[in-house]
């Protein structure tokens, strides 16, 4: 479904792309999305899982469709336009699935669903886009199957995860090929293999850097450095269809970067603790306690979130992971409190919300 199709994803895109090109082509305080885990149950388990879900971590907590309904109206008078559907494994529960995509309300975000593609079936995708949603991306480890499959810690996953992309592809939606990139494997002919595959099949390759968090935490050696940042841009212009949250999707040269998207991507617990980003496990706010906008202010208020950063402050910023990722026993369901890096950073400063929700003209 194109964004014409939805005029209110289509109007808030809009005015993202002015603020961005008003804004010298960075991200500023626009917010443009909403990652939310629903619930973390899963049925792989992942070398690198960000959720601790392996663990058992948090499995049987489950955040009720109508608090996300809720969620999902403030995002959109924020000017919100995109909405991702993550796990755990969000195909696990396919009832409850249906109930969530009705509570966001799919024609008002640009929405997608991130799965391991292990039980998405043609009738499945076919459901998922009755249901409203845009996109699936599935995450792909490596063209070799043995490979996959050890890495995702069961049989099989490689060939169902391949064919799932042909279901979404065929039932209409927009099929992204997720691919996990450190310094480990960035140069490596696997990749390659991946990005090629995925032009073949006229996908779209999504890059998600590998962070010290979660199984990982950490393990900073896994970061990309400048040279394999500088790879990913040539690769970028190589393919033309890999993209980055980091990377201002609206340059035709493929080069220029919108900056690390702490706060401007809002990632959402199945406890209601919203934090600046799926990888960086530090709380701003809760959705039973605070607004998403007061949560967002209170998030712009640490620096390192309110100023631009080339580098994803995850994945590519070591001394950041270091001294922010790095404190023992932090996850999503135990995230540091943003007070208290404000609380260090000597003052809190005022920041101008009008700028997170403004119309652009």
């Amino acid at each position: 479904m194109a964004l014409i199709d939805k005029p209110e994803v289509f109007r808030k895109f809009k005015d993202f792309f002015n603020y961005v090109q008003q804004n010298d082509g960075k991200i500023g305080l626009k917010q443009r999305g909403i990652d939310i885990n629903a619930n973390n149950a899963c049925n792989l388990r992942c070398e690198h899982c960000f959720t601790n879900s392996p663990k058992g971590d948090h499995i049987k907590v489950w955040m009720e469709p109508e608090v996300i309904g809720r969620i999902a109206d403030e995002a959109h008078e924020l000017g919100i336009f995109e909405w991702d559907l993550q796990g755990g494994e969000p195909l696990l529960n396919k009832k409850y699935l249906w109930k969530v995509l009705k509570a966001i309300g799919t024609e008002r975000f640009y929405t997608y669903v991130t799965t391991n593609g292990y039980y998405l079936d043609q009738d499945t995708a076919n459901k998922l886009a009755e249901h409203g949603v845009d996109r699936v991306s599935v995450s792909i480890d490596s063209m070799n199957p043995e490979d996959h499959d050890k890495f995702r810690g069961r049989k099989s996953s490689w060939e169902r995860a391949l064919k799932s992309l042909e279901y979404v592809q065929k039932a209409g939606m927009d099929p992204f090929l997720n691919i996990t990139v450190g310094h480990f494997n960035a140069k490596s002919e696997d990749v390659k293999l991946l990005l090629e595959y995925s032009k073949d099949k006229k996908y779209t390759t999504l890059i998600n850097v590998a962070t010290p968090s979660g199984m990982w935490s950490n393990l900073t050696e896994i970061m990309c450095d400048d040279d394999d940042r500088a790879y990913l841009i040539e690769m970028r212009k190589k393919y033309k269809n890999v993209i980055r949250n980091l990377w201002n999707p609206f340059d035709r040269k493929n080069e220029s970067v919108l900056g690390c998207n702490t706060v401007n991507r809002l990632y959402i617990t199945p406890l209601g603790d919203v934090l600046s980003c799926p990888y960086v496990h530090i709380k701003i706010g809760n959705v039973y306690e605070n607004s998403l906008k007061d949560i967002s202010s209170k998030g712009f208020e640490f620096s390192k979130f309110r100023n631009y950063s080339e580098k994803c402050l995850a994945g590519e910023d070591v001394d950041f992971a270091k001294k922010y990722m790095g404190r023992p026993g932090t996850s999503i369901f135990n995230p540091i409190d943003v007070n208290e890096l404000i609380a260090e950073e000597g003052s809190s400063i005022e920041v101008d919300t009008h700028l997170t929700t403004q119309t652009i003209i």
